[in-house]
């Protein structure tokens, strides 16, 4: 079924398409960060350094926050380009409909008189 749906101002939803982009990048990076260092730490604490399995749980944390973090970077990207794609249908859609009642109001005849 569809909802009814209206799209007060296209450029607003590309708006944040853009921003929603923009977020991805800015995840990648920030959510790297801990990564980087945890694997690190993970190296601190491996098998020749540390008799507990310190090493093997900070891994395993990073690897989960690396999988997490790139899973919100793709939600983000495709969330981006599903409100870019839904702004430009809906504006072309606009277009093309104001063209047709403007070739309506012009001096062709209507077949309803």
């Amino acid at each position: 079924m569809f909802d009814d749906t209206e799209i007060a101002d296209p450029a607003s939803l590309s708006k944040a398409g853009t921003g929603a982009t923009e977020l991805a990048g800015e995840t990648r990076i920030v959510g790297n960060r801990p990564v980087d260092e945890t694997r690190a730490a993970a190296k601190d604490f491996a098998d020749g350094n540390w008799e507990g399995g310190l090493g093997k749980a900070l891994s395993e944390v990073a690897e989960t926050w690396a999988r997490q973090t790139s899973g919100l970077q793709a939600s983000c990207v495709a969330l981006g380009a599903q409100c870019k794609e839904t702004s430009n249908n809906y504006s072309s859609g606009e277009a093309e409909n104001k063209s047709l009642m403007q070739r309506a109001d012009s001096s062709e005849r209507s077949p309803f008189g």
